[in-house]
């Protein structure tokens, strides 16, 4: 901000029109064309200033900054010199011929959101009888009217004399905007005016306590977070109430953080309008040197409130001046720890606390304070949509409450309110379509279901039924719930391929091992506390290639409906340093957010492999050697945390397990090992059928010499083999026109030209693995 000094001179003010504008705008300080131009950029007057003395009279003393606005001088001035109106030099305590300095502030003056006026003596030394209750209102509309007729109201203005009823009375803007050296626009029925009588020294006015129990910073009416408001609540209120004991600033800089929808933004915005202090937003393309500027003015204008929406983009790693920007948020920060405890409150938001946040803004006078907003929980969400309003029956309205809201994990309020919008479409469109049916003569609805039909005219889709026969049918919401999806889940592999177990021939170790999985997930603590200390969440799939390990975890989210999150562990690796271990944090983070759920690490043994010589084997992906040794730590050290949690599945998949390192199938870890065996007779019959169910195969085909044929071949391979069979098929359906389908030739033909994968040696390696593992 642009900062000159000038020396103080009289102002003359002559004509009526003179006079009139010194009235409507005293807090007006004029300079010549020259000196505004260098400090605003432009001719035009109207700019707020800072106004304070160039060189304080007291060692050590800071000088008092008073807010004004910047005009062109109405008469020829030198660049050096300043003037302002006499009632105003007074009560920022200038004498003429005085060194000032102005400071501009950015921007046009601000709307007085609020003026505090005290009683005063009309005399000095004079007793005064003091206001009464009763009579406090038609003095507010008396003032209210004085103040819109001066237009610029400043922290200082005396209004002399007034009188209404009984004695003449005084009174002085205590504060504008909450600064007893701020300066404002009065707006007439927008600016809320406080009236109270002054108060001896060291005590507060009536008027400020007033001021202050109707604006006070704390967050209420939010549905569905209970315990976050709470903290937040207890950190603001610790901020602006004044402190017990005598302490080191208190600094209130707080992080709230938390999936996409969970509510970050909507909290900012319910603390702006908490009408508390002087709100600054900064947004994640904010310029450097604007931020600077509100930080600056967040400073200069206490009590203040910055706002910081998605800091984790603001500081994003792609962006050219990140370093300056952390630089300049430190120095902010640190800034508001001063011995004077400025009156600023910062809140920012981000996606992940922990990975977003770089170290140097978690040091103490910094980010020291931050709240985790989950997604919403059963109750929560029933909180939401009934705060949303449905818009049913009374009578079946807790019924309904209690059904969306089990069946909705993973919705944020976002997505529930969406929820909400799209059964009230629904409902409407098959209102205006009932209206169009046809009908022979009028006649009572003959279905409860009809009743409601007719009951829909005239419904507004946002707004509660306007008498208690127009209601929506539960039928709309339940048809909604099938067409909103979270929006947490859309970046993620929600619906793996529809893969069942009937799809999988034999293997029924495998899958009810994994039907067993699925039950722990979704059991209730208190039923699982009877049979584990620790209830196993872990498994790993193991076996040859081919093998059905990936259909199997597929099969298993299919058929239980939990939420799907997969990813290949050479993914993992091909990202740049850093971005892999915040990946493997912020994928275990969101499926605890969406419980119950499973994450399915394909290939596991590219990021767990031993670490001893491991890098040699993973440089060369993108990560290095040591990214997969950090990725393996990363995901070690997730694990370590996911045995207390109830709701998450990990499950993986390896063709490799001698490769992983052994830390991975301690203990509350992997818990449970799943060898994936090669296909045995019964199970390779079961894919030959379920093959020969789909597709046109020849009367003479036999399934029994064909599981003898296959005898070793994986399920993968047998596949194949189906696959070359019925190309040789089709070729001669198209070329001799001969349509019996798929004979046994071709599949015998297709066995022989089928190389088998799996062999002893592989076999025999499993078994010596299983034999040093399975103890666990």
């Amino acid at each position: 901000m642009k900062s000159l000094e000038f020396t103080l001179r009289k102002i003359h003010v002559n004509t009526d029109s003179d006079k009139r504008l010194q009235k409507r705008q005293p807090s007006r300080i004029y300079v010549n064309e020259e000196a505004l131009i260098e400090l605003t950029g432009s001719k035009d007057g109207g700019r707020a200033v800072y106004v304070e003395k160039a060189v304080s009279g007291v060692p050590d003393e800071q000088p008092v900054r008073r807010e004004a606005t910047l005009w062109k001088a109405p008469e020829k001035l030198d660049k050096k010199m300043s003037q302002m109106y006499d009632t105003f030099r007074d009560v920022c305590g200038f004498k003429l011929s005085e060194k000032i300095r102005l400071t501009v502030l950015g921007g046009p003056i601000p709307d007085a959101d609020e003026v505090v006026l005290e009683q005063i003596p009309v005399q000095e030394g004079v007793t005064f009888e003091p206001l009464i209750p009763e009579d406090t209102p038609g003095w507010e509309i008396f003032l209210a009217g004085r103040l819109a007729q001066i237009e610029h109201v400043y922290a200082g203005l005396v209004l002399n004399k007034m009188h209404v009823r009984g004695p003449d009375r005084s009174f002085v803007v205590a504060s504008v905007n909450g600064r007893a050296t701020g300066n404002a626009k009065y707006i007439d029925r927008k600016t809320k005016l406080f009236v109270g009588t002054a108060a001896p020294k060291g005590e507060t006015s009536t008027a400020a306590v007033v001021s202050s129990q109707k604006q006070k910073l704390e967050v209420t009416g939010i549905k569905g977070m209970d315990a976050q408001i709470e903290k937040l609540n207890d950190l603001l209120d610790c901020f602006s109430s004044e402190p017990l004991f005598e302490v080191e600033p208190l600094v209130s800089s707080v992080v709230l953080h938390g999936g996409h929808g969970t509510g970050k933004t909507m909290l900012l915005d319910a603390i702006a309008n908490t009408g508390w202090g002087t709100v600054f937003r900064i947004q994640y393309k904010e310029k450097l040197a604007e931020m600077q500027e509100m930080f600056q003015l967040a400073r200069l204008q206490q009590p203040s409130i910055v706002l910081i929406d998605e800091l984790d983009r603001l500081i994003d790693k792609e962006r050219n001046n990140r370093a300056a920007v952390i630089v300049a948020l430190c120095e902010f920060l640190d800034s508001l720890a001063s011995p004077s405890a400025p009156k600023v409150v910062v809140i920012a938001t981000c996606l992940d606390f922990t990975s977003d946040i770089p170290e140097e803004l978690k040091k103490p006078t910094r980010f020291t304070s931050e709240i985790y907003l989950p997604m919403p929980d059963a109750s929560g969400r029933r909180e939401i949509l009934a705060a949303r309003g449905l818009c049913v029956d009374p009578s079946v309205e807790a019924e309904l409450l209690d059904q969306l809201s089990a069946s909705t994990h993973a919705y944020n309020g976002d997505d529930l309110r969406r929820l909400v919008n799209e059964a009230h479409k629904i409902g409407k469109v098959r209102h205006r379509k009932s209206l169009r049916m046809p009908t022979t003569a009028p006649s009572e609805p003959s279905t409860e279901a009809e009743g409601m039909v007719e009951a829909l005219a005239g419904l507004s889709i946002n707004s509660p039924p306007p008498d208690t026969t127009n209601y929506y049918h539960p039928t709309d919401y339940h048809q909604a719930l099938r067409l909103v999806r979270p929006s947490l889940m859309h970046d993620i592999n929600l619906k793996p391929p529809p893969i069942h177990w009937d799809d999988i021939g034999g293997q029924q170790t495998v899958k009810l091992s994994l039907r067993r999985a699925v039950r722990l997930s979704i059991e209730p603590p208190e039923i699982l506390s009877q049979y584990f200390d620790r209830p196993p969440k872990g498994f790993l799939l193991y076996g040859p290639p081919g093998c059905s390990k990936t259909m199997a975890a597929q099969a298993m989210a299919t058929e239980s409906g939990l939420n799907f999150f997969a990813v290949k562990g050479a993914e993992l690796l091909n990202m740049y340093v850093g971005e892999s271990e915040r990946a493997v944090r912020k994928l275990f983070q969101r499926a605890r957010e969406v419980s119950p759920s499973m994450i399915f690490f394909d290939e596991i043994d590219s990021i767990a492999g031993v670490r001893s010589g491991f890098s040699s084997s993973a440089s060369s992906g993108k990560g290095g050697g040591s990214g997969g040794v950090n990725v393996l730590t990363t995901l070690l050290n997730e694990m370590d945390g996911f045995e207390a949690l109830h709701g998450v599945v990990v499950l993986a998949a390896t063709n490799r397990p001698q490769a992983l390192d052994p830390a991975l199938l301690r203990p509350g870890r992997f818990d449970e090992l799943i060898y994936v065996s090669p296909p045995d007779d019964n199970a390779r019959k079961a894919i030959f059928e379920k093959v020969a169910s789909k597709r046109k195969m020849h009367k003479e085909v036999d399934i029994e010499r064909l599981v003898v044929a296959t005898a070793g071949y994986s399920g993968a391979e047998i596949k194949g083999i189906c696959a070359a069979a019925g190309v040789a098929a089709y070729d001669r359906h198209v070329q001799d026109g001969v349509d019996d389908g798929i004979r046994m030739e071709d599949l015998e033909a297709a066995i022989k030209n089928q190389k088998k994968q799996i062999t002893r040696e592989m076999l025999e390696g499993f078994e010596s693995w299983e034999r040093q593992f399975r103890g666990f």
